[in-house]
């Protein structure tokens, strides 16, 4: 028997539990939060063999956090899990990324395979994970650990000083976040000088590289490459808070583009200690044809990227990472591949006046997650998204020019303060 415990449900509802080799081998045990475990769809709960519900870590956590689970309450379900007759051999899994390190922690107090905390740091920690990149040939942006205790003391003189080792402008960003949660663009002094007195956690600047974003999404088996996919951002990361539609298509194999960006992608992984299971690498393509490095992630795509992931490449993604990482077998994915793409629609703050439809040539469908009239908060996170789609075609061309066409999309038409009153 091999029993998979899953912290967190997030990813798991592109699973395809049919593709199972051997169901009867597996136990499935999935340990959630409340809140997470309130808003899991019904077909996801039923994934599962065995589900521990326990306390969110948070009193009132937002979307980014809402999956943490209280740390005691977790070692208490897992030790119930390893000493319960019949588990096997039992592997820990986690595809939350703020989350990868405490699952790590868990794997090193009970002793069970996988990733431990050494292993997991440079795939967490954005100033580490530059650090083991020195030397091998694989550029990245300049970079600096943010100094705390400097910035409250001589906040001008800091500015010159990370402008002399950086660059202006440059960006400041949490060392170990997501979903562009924190990251900001300082473009002056003036910036830097408008910033909070003091920031929660560990922060590090880094040079604003110009270009193409993509990423390569990649699962690793035995140390081996079982599958490769490389995306092309409509916009970068930055532009996609400031309202900017957050799409990327799936390149295809033949693009000559592919190979060479998953070579410089693996000989990243190589460099950081290569995990088995998925990973997803963002880098740069400058107008001068560099590839420059920006950050790796020990997980796959957002929801959203892995549907069209999936349906473009007709790979079972989220089965072949469990297989990598436990040795549970799936089948492969049985559905002919069809060209696909995902977005997410950015929130802003406002009130909505309309929700808008993109005008494209391919089907689509379009999941809203804000509503006309709603009024919208400020936030600078990808998490928090008001909407999501795919679209798709067997005509790659024309599914190409719908992706540009998506540049000048607005989703949303907001209304100010000043309009809905005098409205």
């Amino acid at each position: 028997m091999k029993t998979a415990v899953f912290l967190s449900a997030r990813g798991m509802p592109m699973f395809r539990p049919d593709l199972i080799e051997d169901p009867a081998a597996k136990r499935l045990v999935l340990i959630v939060s409340e809140p997470e475990w309130a808003a899991t769809p019904e077909k996801v709960k039923s994934h599962f063999d065995q589900v521990h519900v326990v306390p969110c870590a948070y009193d009132d956590p937002s979307p980014l956090v809402n999956s943490a689970v209280e740390p005691e309450a977790a070692r208490r379900a897992l030790k119930e899990i390893t000493e319960a007759a019949g588990s096997g051999t039992v592997t820990l899994h986690c595809y939350d990324e703020l989350f990868m390190m405490f699952a790590a922690e868990l794997r090193a107090e009970f002793g069970l395979g996988g990733p431990l905390p050494a292993d997991m740091l440079p795939y967490r920690d954005k100033c580490v994970m530059k650090d083991r990149l020195v030397g091998t040939g694989v550029r990245f942006p300049r970079f600096r650990r943010f100094d705390h205790e400097r910035y409250g003391r001589e906040r001008s003189g800091y500015f010159t000083w990370i402008v002399a080792e950086v660059g202006l402008p440059f960006v400041l960003k949490p060392v170990d976040s997501a979903g562009s949660e924190g990251v900001r663009q300082i473009d002056s002094l003036a910036d830097f000088s408008a910033l909070p007195d003091s920031f929660e956690g560990e922060y590090e600047v880094e040079e604003f590289v110009t270009g193409t974003m993509y990423s390569v999404n990649l699962v690793t088996e035995g140390g081996e490459t079982v599958f490769a996919g490389v995306t092309e951002y409509l916009v970068n990361t930055l532009e996609v808070v400031q309202g900017r539609v957050n799409a990327d298509i799936n390149l295809r194999d033949d693009d000559p583009r592919v190979p060479r960006m998953v070579a410089f992608a693996e000989k990243a992984l190589n460099a950081l200690g290569r995990l088995d299971g998925s990973t997803h690498l963002e880098l740069f393509l400058t107008p001068r044809d560099e590839m420059v490095f920006l950050e790796v992630g020990a997980r796959f795509k957002g929801l959203a990227g892995l549907a069209a992931m999936q349906r473009n490449y007709a790979a079972a993604i989220v089965n072949m990472t469990l297989q990598a990482e436990s040795g549970i077998a799936s089948r492969p994915y049985p559905h002919p591949p069809e060209y696909c793409f995902d977005a997410v629609i950015p929130k802003r703050a406002g009130y909505v006046e309309k929700l808008n439809e993109p005008d494209v040539q391919s089907p689509f469908e379009i999941t809203w997650k804000v509503t006309e009239g709603e009024e919208l908060a400020p936030t600078d996170s990808l998490f928090t998204a008001g909407g999501t789609f795919l679209i798709w075609n067997q005509d790659y061309d024309v599914l190409y020019r719908d992706f540009y066409a998506l540049a000048d999309y607005q989703p949303i038409t907001y209304r100010s303060q000043e309009d809905k009153e005098s409205a």
